[in-house]
């Protein structure tokens, strides 16, 4: 249990307060989809590539900041559950494609997404909700501009 002097010190650090958020988010976020039987990087990559376009790995990987060594896992999991299907474009690019079964998948989690959305904005007080995307957009592109 962290003391409550350490708390307070550490409940000034916009960083740890952001990586405690995340944290607490995502463990809550991974709880919701388990009855769709879908992880969170399984989820992303469904969601990106079921945008329309026709994407490579590399370039959903690039997208949504997975690295390349861990999407040929990802990518064989999500094939192997049929919500993928992986299809030649030219040379060597193949393009990552959501199966029907994927899409209905998708469709199930955009509901969970949007529930989950609703509840995370809840917590957050009225007169802050507006300026909290923007905000949390501004943090993302930190190490980018630097």
């Amino acid at each position: 249990m962290i003391e409550p002097k350490a708390d307070a010190a550490l409940a000034e650090l916009p960083g740890y307060l952001l990586r405690r958020a995340a944290s607490v988010m995502m463990a809550e976020f991974a709880d919701r989809l388990t009855p769709l039987d879908l992880r969170i990087s399984e989820l992303t990559v469904l969601f990106v590539a079921g945008t329309g376009e026709e994407m490579t790995s590399s370039e959903i990987g690039q997208t949504v900041d997975i690295k390349r060594a861990n999407m040929p896992k990802l990518l064989d999991g999500l094939e192997q559950q049929g919500l993928i299907r992986r299809e030649p474009l030219d040379g060597r690019r193949i393009a990552i494609i959501v199966t029907d079964k994927g899409q209905t998948r998708l469709s199930a989690a955009r509901k969970v997404i949007e529930q989950f959305e609703a509840d995370l904005l809840e917590t957050v007080p009225p007169k802050h909700r507006e300026h909290l995307v923007p905000a949390l957009d501004a943090l993302r592109s930190y190490r980018s501009e630097r």
